[in-house]
């Protein structure tokens, strides 16, 4: 009886340590994108550069600015200007394009009293997380 009892705990136990390896460990990339995607919405509404400036990557690059600091002063003149105002961000109709350690989302549209404008956003997967290292605004 006793051999029974260990043989039950013993197998209850392997079960136990076998349903721990499969549960995955932290968010999966996607759920690491939208949070990067929410974060920029946020930043946009918001008028946030350090909340925008948080997930740009050091690589960043656009036209409105060839590095990551020439980006942010682009938006905080555009927010000082009042670009910005009644800022909203819809990914409504928003499609993403995944690669290997890259994702391209598009439309994002952004809509505020200077007028609307989509945006494809490029972002890489950068310890860890996803980052946006470029972006592609239509019309400009």
């Amino acid at each position: 009886m006793k051999k029974a009892g260990l043989v039950l705990v013993v197998v209850s136990a392997m079960v136990m340590v076998a349903g721990c390896a499969t549960t995955p460990e932290g968010p999966t990339d996607e759920e690491l994108i939208q949070q990067t995607l929410d974060q920029f919405s946020a930043a946009i509404i918001e008028k946030d550069i350090d909340k925008l400036g948080a997930i740009l990557s050091e690589k960043f690059s656009a036209p409105e600015g060839e590095s990551k600091q020439d980006f942010l002063d682009f938006m905080q003149s555009a927010i000082d200007s009042g670009y910005l105002d009644d800022a909203e961000v819809s990914r409504e109709d928003a499609q993403q394009t995944m690669g290997e350690g890259t994702c391209d989302v598009y439309p994002v549209d952004l809509m505020s009293s200077a007028g609307s404008v989509s945006v494809e956003l490029h972002l890489t997967k950068e310890d860890g997380g996803w980052l946006i290292t470029s972006l592609d605004v239509d019309g400009m």
